[in-house]
């Protein structure tokens, strides 16, 4: 989750992006990359999600042929960001990790073993 600086937004932004502090307290991300692997057989690697256009959905692994196994997973954020959203990213950003099967009815279950960010 890429983190929003007022003192690089627009106006339209800066009033969006202000209602959204007055309301919760805090400003919302600029916009978020969610890596996923999903069981599902996409056409396109990088998807728009279809709750907000800021946040883009980048497809590791699809269909169940890894299911069940070790995987290492090496992405390029800044890369990505670009790819996505046509512009350089902001300089913060938060990383979470999930897990979300709610949308399908299925049940799923992710094991971690560590997270290395290289700058």
């Amino acid at each position: 989750m890429f983190e929003y600086d007022p003192a690089k937004a627009g106006l339209g932004d800066r009033v969006l992006f202000g209602l959204a502090k007055a309301r919760f307290g805090e400003y919302p991300p600029q916009a978020s990359l969610s890596y996923v692997w999903s069981s599902a057989i996409e056409k396109n690697r990088m998807i728009v999600s279809p709750y907000t256009d800021r946040a883009m959905m980048i497809l590791l692994r699809m269909g169940e042929k890894d299911a069940g196994s070790w995987m290492e997973e090496e992405v390029n954020m800044l890369e990505d960001y670009r790819k996505a959203f046509g512009a350089d990213p902001p300089s913060r950003a938060r990383i979470a990790i999930m897990n979300d099967s709610d949308n399908t009815g299925e049940s799923s279950v992710s094991w971690m073993d560590y997270i290395e960010v290289f700058k």
